[in-house]
């Protein structure tokens, strides 16, 4: 009689077969509805040169003599490379107040040797060592930032009101002079037309009769000249040839009488 001996199944290793082929198939059937796959966006680019600006709040440092102050007004610029947007305003927030004390100190050194009257000399030599000194560097865990002052000053109130009666005066004076130029140029212009009218006259075929015009101021005019003329001419007519020295002579003072004004 013979045994017969039955081998066991492989039954694991045939559930893990059943479960990958079931696993295709949803895969297949989720697939299918949700259509072909959308590439992913690349990132966005990495941001260029950034600026952001903040006023300067009032500054004040003694002039010379420390009885009184300037103001400083302005704006700081402050640039980025590479920096989001919100990276660079923290930087800002952060490193504001060292920049405002690093102005207020460089200021304040130049300021003890300027009279507190001379606030436009005060600030072409503050903006002169601001340039000197360009960018002023800040750095925060690898992240950098640069920062650059530009300043106006002001002068001390009590200053204002103390010097407010001299410019006053020197616009007066402006105008005054302005006022006198404006008059020059029209005695000028008025003296050119006199001229050319009695030169008009004097060499019109019978000057004479111009002495018999109504215009007393005119025909006065025109009788001295005439008489001048005469009287020269009188001088030439009496001279030969023999004098043509004095003949020149004669010629030099009626130049110098023709470019006298009317």
């Amino acid at each position: 009689m013979t045994d017969v001996t039955s081998r066991p199944t492989n039954a694991p290793g045939r559930w893990r077969r059943i479960g990958a082929y079931l696993m295709r198939l949803w895969r297949r059937f989720v697939a299918a509805f949700q259509g072909p796959e959308v590439p992913l966006a690349p990132p966005p680019p990495a941001p260029g040169r950034l600026t952001e600006r903040r006023s300067i709040a009032p500054l004040a440092v003694p002039a010379r003599g420390f009885a009184f102050d300037f103001q400083i007004d302005g704006t700081f610029v402050w640039t980025s490379d590479g920096l989001d947007r919100s990276d660079l305003r923290s930087l800002v927030e952060t490193f504001l107040p060292y920049a405002r004390g690093h102005l207020k100190g460089v200021a304040a050194g130049l300021a003890r040797g300027v009279e507190p009257h001379r606030g436009e000399d005060f600030e072409r030599r503050l903006r002169s060592k601001l340039a000197e000194m360009r960018d002023w560097t800040y750095e925060r865990q690898g992240l950098r930032v640069r920062c650059r002052a530009h300043v106006r000053v002001r002068l001390d109130d009590r200053i204002q009101e103390h010097i407010r009666p001299y410019w006053e005066r020197m616009i007066e004076l402006d105008y005054e002079r302005d006022i006198a130029a404006r008059r020059a140029r029209h005695v000028d212009r008025v003296s050119a037309q006199w001229a050319a009218v009695l030169e008009r006259l004097l060499k019109a075929p019978v000057p004479g009769g111009a002495a018999t015009m109504t215009d007393e101021q005119l025909a006065k005019v025109v009788r001295e000249h005439l008489g001048e003329q005469r009287a020269w001419e009188d001088a030439l007519a009496g001279l030969g040839p023999q004098d043509e020295y004095r003949r020149e002579g004669f010629f030099d003072l009626l130049t110098e009488e023709g470019r006298r004004p009317a």
